[in-house]
């Protein structure tokens, strides 16, 4: 039988990811690779993925990037009551926030970078809010996202931070020696 991530599919195969936290993220399963006889697959979200900043009161400071959004729930419902007016949904998935719907209709002048280290031309302000006296952002990421999991029937298992440092050495020799690039 065959893995529905096998190379000679012509049809792009799927798969619903989980985080620790029960979380799901629909995602594209990009390339699998053999470990230590067990599969891995690179995934990218299905979904745009979206990244959460807090703007801090000095002007000129850079924003600061929200390692775990899910701490500010009642910012994140903010934000998708924004995000609605624009006919877009925020998604509360594994790994990353994600953002469905066209985002044609994000705003084409929020063009912003959530660190001064990232290129501005690859990240989009899809919302803002302030709640608590504290301006937040929502920035919809124009790069690829890619995210392992270890995959299983029909499903896959974000990898946690610990055991993705283990393994990343392991991926890069992999995905070098079937011809891949290795993402920075």
């Amino acid at each position: 039988m065959d893995r529905p991530w096998d190379e000679d599919s012509t049809a792009a195969a799927t798969v619903m990811a989980t985080d620790a936290a029960g979380r799901i993220l629909h995602c594209f399963v990009e390339q699998s690779i053999r470990i230590h006889d067990k599969d891995y697959g690179l995934l990218s979200p299905v979904d745009t993925p979206a990244h959460l900043c807090r703007w801090p009161a000095d002007p000129d400071a850079d924003p600061e990037l929200i390692a775990d959004p899910h701490q500010y729930p009642q910012v994140l419902d903010d934000l998708d009551m924004a995000l609605q007016e624009q006919e877009l949904c925020l998604v509360r998935s594994a790994g990353v926030l994600t953002v469905a719907g066209e985002l044609d209709n994000a705003d084409p002048d929020g063009v912003e970078a959530p660190t001064e280290d990232d290129d501005p031309d690859t990240y989009v302000l899809l919302a803002g809010v302030c709640h608590g006296g504290t301006e937040f952002g929502l920035y919809g990421s124009m790069d690829p996202c890619f995210l392992l999991a270890r995959l299983g029937p029909g499903a896959a298992e974000l990898l946690t931070p610990d055991a993705l440092a283990k393994l990343q050495p392991l991926v890069e020799e992999a995905l070098l020696a079937a011809g891949g690039e290795v993402c920075p």
